[in-house]
């Protein structure tokens, strides 16, 4: 079966675009601190956590997730997919002042909304992404470049922007710091890990060090750190037969309240509640792997030719 995935890059624009479509089964905690994620329904029913706001969404629904933003979905169903789109945050760069970038109040469609212009622009560009990396030939990345920049024309045009500061872009002594930290943490995110044990790891003071992951992660080192925790109690909470306090210590959590309280400000229940809800058949046991599903996949072709059948685009 050859998958429904693509990658798309532009180095010379810095600009890289990947999308794939896929079977949406147990929460995959996780943020991209350089990358944007739009997120489309195809079918089914959708439980999107963004932040700390949880949404359901329906076929067709439209979902757009900023840099930094931690984020997972939950499939309600069986069978319910999405087509999800990854592009770099620098592909805004041109069109913002220097050191600046957009950010979009609330992209992301409603029972009421889900039928607008701007949403079915939306669907159609992306749809027309899909379909000249699928057609190939001469032209396919040029046409894939037209309509993804059709794409960011409408997020900027149709939606209310916001221009802010970015993310300072990392020289090569940044990188490899920030590196290191985030190889440590992942190793150590059982134990007790403090700003002044990163400290004497790394050779750098706190301040610069609190500093460093504000500025190139977009998160506090205390974020990162329990985002991190937070991940791999997740998959834990999905895969293992392990008791909840048991999840809650191993992946350092300092007790049972604090996790439960963690998992409740951003999923709005409890571990206990997810858990109940999980079918053995709709859990990916794999930790990072997705369900892609065919490229050919019957449902997936209905719903890019549907896309693509936009009446008006000047409505």
């Amino acid at each position: 079966m050859e998958e429904a995935y693509f990658s798309l890059q532009w180095p010379r624009d810095n600009l890289f675009v990947s999308g794939f479509a896929h079977e949406i089964m147990n929460y995959r905690y996780h943020w991209h601190p350089d990358e944007y994620e739009l997120n489309i329904l195809l079918c089914g029913s959708q439980e999107f956590c963004r932040g700390s706001q949880t949404h359901s969404l329906n076929a067709d629904d439209v979902i757009l997730v900023e840099p930094g933003i931690g984020h997972a979905s939950f499939g309600q169903y069986a069978n319910t997919r999405a087509l999800v789109l990854h592009f770099s945050a620098s592909a805004f760069k041109p069109y913002a002042h220097k050191g600046y970038t957009y950010r979009f109040s609330d992209i992301l469609s409603t029972a009421e909304s889900r039928n607008d212009p701007r949403y079915c622009r939306i669907r159609f560009y992306t749809a027309q992404i899909y379909q000249a990396v699928q057609t190939g030939g001469t032209f396919a990345q040029l046409t894939a470049k037209a309509s993804f920049e059709l794409l960011l024309a409408t997020f900027c045009t149709m939606f209310e922007t916001q221009m802010v500061k970015a993310v300072p872009e990392q020289d090569v002594q940044r990188q490899q710091t920030i590196r290191g930290l985030i190889n440590y943490m992942e190793q150590h995110y059982t134990e007790k890990i403090t700003l002044e044990e990163l400290s004497e790891f790394s050779q750098y003071n706190r301040t610069y060090i609190s500093t460093l992951f504000k500025n190139t992660i977009g998160v506090n080192f205390y974020e990162y750190l329990t985002r991190l925790r937070f991940q791999h109690a997740l998959w834990e909470l999905s895969t293992t037969a392990k008791n909840l306090t048991e999840i809650a210590l191993d992946n350092g959590f300092p007790d049972l309240k604090s996790f439960n309280a963690r998992f409740r400000d951003t999923f709005h229940r409890t571990p206990a509640e997810y858990r109940a809800l999980l079918s053995p058949e709709r859990v990916i046991a794999e930790q990072g792997r997705r369900n892609l599903i065919s490229r050919d996949d019957p449902l997936l072709q209905c719903k890019l030719k549907e896309y693509l059948r936009l009446p008006d685009l000047n409505s």
